[in-house]
């Protein structure tokens, strides 16, 4: 199925959710934000999906994030809107029944690094670029970014990250705990885990996700 801003795969219980918009590095605007929802809402009913992966398209973006022209010409509801619905959305793909990962090929920045955070597991290719940068923007970052990384890292780790706005190479990602995994040549890793994840029971997966985000 492919709709104008997202495409959507789905072979072996695998489906594969892609951000198309690769001739603006798969940046996100209203149209992408409602889409996701919607194949995000998909994924999580449809028994046959087992797990899924969020990718980009082409081969230099995973998403560098909002839409920075369509943003800048909101009006003040229209800003708040879009706070809101983001906010929905990657709550929903943070709190999907079935394991996610996020695959970046290239950039991931600002709202592209929250979507990444909102997934299960991140795995990044070689040429993965990873940053925090809303506040060289001036604003903050608004779809749960700052909050899922005080969690992975506490305090301390996570205002480095946000505030100094650093563009972080796949292997410092890795060193932190950003990456769970660094490819190789091909996509290997993400086979292997993904194979793993999905031979999981659906709902002991969701229970023992349900109980680590708790504690």
């Amino acid at each position: 199925m492919a709709d104008k801003k997202i495409i959507t795969n789905l072979s072996g219980g695998v489906l594969e959710i892609i951000l198309n918009n690769p001739a603006k590095m798969n940046c996100i605007g209203f149209e992408m934000l409602y889409n996701l929802k919607s194949a995000v809402e998909k994924a999580d009913k449809d028994e046959s999906v087992r797990a899924v992966v969020f990718k980009g398209a082409g081969d230099r973006a995973f998403s560098t994030g909002a839409d920075l022209k369509e943003y800048q010409s909101l009006s003040s509801e229209q800003t708040e809107r879009w706070i809101e619905i983001g906010n929905m959305v990657f709550d929903s793909i943070e709190d999907l029944s079935k394991p996610s990962v996020a695959f970046i090929n290239g950039y991931a920045i600002g709202g592209g690094l929250e979507l990444a955070l909102a997934c299960d597991f991140r795995v990044g290719t070689q040429t993965a670029i990873l940053s925090s940068a809303e506040l060289l923007h001036g604003w903050l970052p608004g779809w749960g970014g700052i909050e899922r990384l005080r969690r992975l890292f506490g305090e301390a780790k996570a205002k480095e990250i946000v505030m100094l706005c650093e563009k972080i190479p796949a292997s410092k990602a890795y060193q932190l705990g950003l990456l769970n995994k660094i490819e190789g040549k091909g996509t290997e890793e993400t086979e292997k885990m993904i194979g793993h994840l999905k031979g999981l029971k659906t709902r002991v997966f969701e229970l023992a996700k349900v109980a680590l985000k708790a504690t």
